[in-house]
């Protein structure tokens, strides 16, 4: 790091970032105006489709899609779960690099890429309600690690995650940069939300002196998984990479670059809003309303890649229509 603290460097590119392209948004725009506004052609997709222009800086096309799944394991997941978390998050690896997973018979269709992110499996966050998940060092490590998803070379990233404890650390997170109450961010039904609204609440008591900067609230309770994808959606923004966010876990990512300076996070949209119940609350926070409501109660990425698949279909119909 060129500076002092490991931190101040992710500050420094929060503060330094590429616009969209506004004449090729516009132009994406005046296709559907010049077919006839007032019939709507594509709906909301053409404001989708206009989006995904002013970031590639010309007609909307998908060629290099890239679903990115980002994996870690948190010592948090034994207040919901039973047995090893190791073993567990491996299991959960497995299911995607193997093929079993949803999300890949989507990317399978879409002939979209598809890799796995994995960030210390063996190696579990720290239980956030004795000590933060990770040290400054080791978060931003993880965030640098997540920086790597551009070399790819996708024109657009749609990004899951398959933590093991994750969604605690994002429920965490979330209390952590907006406040409110520990079950209205962790809350759900049966024994394990009862848990995890406990520890929720725990963490939040135990590090509410770090809790005004929101790297350290990553640091707190965020995990390997989550600060590689604060790091992945970061990148991306340098590059003019478009996002597709998946899940509540990915979207707490992106709140801790959103609460930094909401302006970085203009390069991604929201592909759905899943089963999670505070999922939708913090998609209020960011700005973003969903493309999709599909009741998807995993956050691997599966929504996200039927947003992708949308969202190319909206491209071929821009085309078409600039023909007519």
């Amino acid at each position: 790091m060129k500076t002092g603290r490991p931190f101040d460097d992710i500050r420094a590119l929060t503060s330094s970032m590429p616009q969209a392209d506004i004449a090729a948004r516009e132009s994406a725009k005046n296709i559907i105006r010049d077919f006839g506004e007032k019939l709507s052609p594509i709906g909301d997709m053409g404001n989708y489709a206009a989006w995904l222009a002013g970031w590639q800086g010309k007609d909307p096309a998908i060629d290099r899609p890239l679903i990115a799944v980002f994996a870690g394991s948190h010592d948090i997941a034994k207040y919901v779960f039973e047995g090893d978390i190791i073993s567990k998050s491996k299991a959960r690896v497995k299911s995607m690099t193997e093929g079993t997973a949803g999300v890949r018979g989507v990317s399978t269709s879409l002939q979209a890429a598809f890799k796995v992110f994995e960030l210390g499996l063996e190696y579990p966050a720290a239980d956030f309600t004795q000590q933060p998940s990770l040290s400054e060092k080791d978060c931003a490590a993880a965030i640098a690690f997540g920086m790597e998803v551009v070399a790819e070379g996708a024109d657009i990233i749609a990004l899951g995650n398959a933590g093991f404890g994750s969604a605690t650390a994002a429920a965490a997170i979330a209390r952590g940069l907006y406040g409110g109450t520990s079950n209205y961010w962790a809350g759900g039904e049966g024994p394990s939300a009862k848990s995890r609204i406990e520890a929720v609440e725990k963490g939040a008591s135990v590090h509410k002196d770090l809790l005004t900067d929101p790297l350290e609230v990553l640091r707190c309770f965020g995990g390997r998984d989550i600060a590689g994808m604060v790091g992945a959606i970061l990148a991306a923004r340098h590059q003019a990479i478009p996002i597709i966010l998946d899940g509540y876990v990915v979207c707490a990512a992106a709140a801790v670059l959103h609460a930094l300076d909401p302006d970085s996070i203009s390069h991604c949209m929201a592909g759905h809003v899943s089963a999670e119940p505070a999922h939708r609350a913090l998609l209020d926070r960011l700005d973003l309303k969903p493309m999709l409501d599909l009741k998807i109660g995993i956050g691997d990425g599966t929504g996200a890649a039927f947003a992708l698949g949308v969202l190319r279909s909206s491209c071929n119909a821009l085309t078409t229509l600039k023909t007519v």
